[in-house]
């Protein structure tokens, strides 16, 4: 982890301590492979919650700068403005002259920019799908900055939210049509009571400074109108993510004029939205080839070296992109038994 980070997570380690319930953060951060099922254990062993947190940071610290920004993007998710306020100043920032990150790729500019709109980190085995990606970059240049909708659609565990988010992992893109940001809203199956913490939430993120409002909206109603005021006012120009779509009710609430890019397992769920709507449908599985990559990367070996057994492996497994970690050790649990 860069010192900067480090020092950052040191000097507001009080404060995080006293304040974080670890529970939610740690999701995110196995979500994003910056936290193993081990660790998780571990710190949910500790009696307090005090005890749980400062834990949890400790073994951040250990950790690298992917850590800090996993950690950095939960409090954000998990509605902790003020402490990710706290350590956004000790977000790492790349050094080659390039401004590119030596490893991804990406520029200083875009790793801001999707950092504080919250949007995950690449999964820690990842394989590139270019010709979806630029689908999607593209149904996303049509908005040409108008309302609208791009609709990502696929069975569960086909790699929509890592498509989504590697889409707007564009530097040009961002620049070109989305100067004011963009927002990452994991959504997922709500009651009423859910989806109204969810706008609440997005809601404070973008107010920060409470300029509009100090008082939480009190129904979906009221959150729906602050929520347009706050996109049309304060981030215009902002690219609206929201990630597993299950209801047509649900989506209703973000439906503000303004420009959406959405997953979901049912494309159905856009057919009452106003504006236009571009669809990417997205394949059940990746193939052999796909499959055989991500089995190579996850045990460190090239793909020319895997041995024979690798391939009724992937067959038996239906391997996906995102790799959910019940397939990986199925993986490993038929490859050591091969």
């Amino acid at each position: 982890m860069d010192a900067k980070a480090r020092n950052c997570l040191l000097q507001h380690r009080e404060a995080l301590e006293k304040d974080i319930k670890t529970s939610y953060i740690m999701d995110h951060m196995i979500s994003d492979g910056f936290l193993t099922i081990l660790e998780e254990e571990k710190v949910r062993n500790e009696p307090t919650q005090q005890q749980r947190a400062a834990m949890l940071i400790k073994m951040i610290l250990k950790k690298d700068n992917g850590s800090y920004i996993s950690f950095y993007n939960a409090l954000l998710h998990e509605g902790y403005k003020d402490l990710a306020a706290l350590l956004h100043d000790g977000i790492p920032v790349v050094s080659s002259s390039s401004g590119k990150d030596s490893v991804s790729g990406i520029t200083s500019y875009v790793r801001t920019v999707l950092c504080e709109g919250g949007v995950p980190q690449r999964p820690v085995v990842f394989v590139a799908r270019k010709k979806l990606v630029n689908a999607i970059q593209q149904k996303l240049s049509k908005l040409n900055g108008e309302p609208g909708w791009v609709t990502i659609y696929g069975m569960a565990g086909c790699g929509k939210s890592v498509l989504a988010a590697e889409a707007v992992r564009d530097h040009s893109l961002l620049k070109r049509c989305f100067p004011g940001g963009v927002h990452w809203v994991s959504v997922g199956k709500q009651d009423k009571s859910g989806l109204l913490m969810k706008l609440q939430n997005l809601c404070t993120r973008l107010d920060q400074d409470e300029s509009f409002s100090q008082r939480l909206p009190l129904n979906i109603e009221e959150a729906k109108d602050r929520l347009r005021i706050l996109l049309l006012r304060k981030h215009p120009s902002s690219l609206l993510i929201l990630d597993d779509i299950w209801d047509p009710w649900v989506l209703k609430a973000f439906d503000n004029q303004c420009q959406i890019l959405l997953t979901t397992r049912d494309k159905s769920v856009t057919d009452s939205v106003m504006g236009p709507n571009y669809v990417v449908p997205v394949e059940s599985s990746l193939g052999k080839e796909k499959g055989l990559e991500i089995l190579s990367l996850f045990v460190n070996m090239k793909k020319a070296d895997l041995p024979e057994q690798a391939h009724s492996i992937i067959k038996e497994c239906k391997v996906v992109e995102r790799c959910h970690w019940a397939i990986l050790t199925d993986l490993l649990h038929k490859w050591n038994q091969s």
